[in-house]
């Protein structure tokens, strides 16, 4: 009986489904770009200089990371702060989830510090 109980506590556990990996880099703002709302939703991001792999995030522009910034109140926040710190030279950390991602593959950013 205990080995039936055993079995079917272990098998019960290998279904769960596993945990996203967070991905975190940090470094300088490469580049940031803002487009008009008739492009679309969700279409501000920057890049960092060097950070050329988190996870599965896709890359483009030089061979750095795309992390996109959703269009909301904390997309435009985050935005804030990569502006600033683009004009000021200073290091971001960003941290992003490579299962959310849009359409095309590009990770959007979970925070930025």
């Amino acid at each position: 009986m205990r080995h039936a109980a055993f079995c079917i506590a272990v098998l019960a556990l290998s279904v769960l489904p596993a945990d996203a990996t967070d991905y975190s880099a940090s470094g300088t703002v490469y580049i940031l770009r803002s487009h008009a709302s008739v492009v679309g939703a969700d279409k501000d991001w920057f890049s960092l200089v060097n950070v050329s792999s988190l996870g599965i995030c896709r890359t483009a522009d030089a061979g750095y990371i795309v992390l996109r910034l959703r269009d909301d109140a904390k997309g435009q926040r985050m935005f804030s702060l990569v502006l600033a710190a683009k004009a000021a030279g200073t290091p971001v950390t960003v941290v992003v989830d490579d299962t959310i991602f849009d359409g095309s593959g590009y990770c959007y950013a979970l925070s930025v510090e």
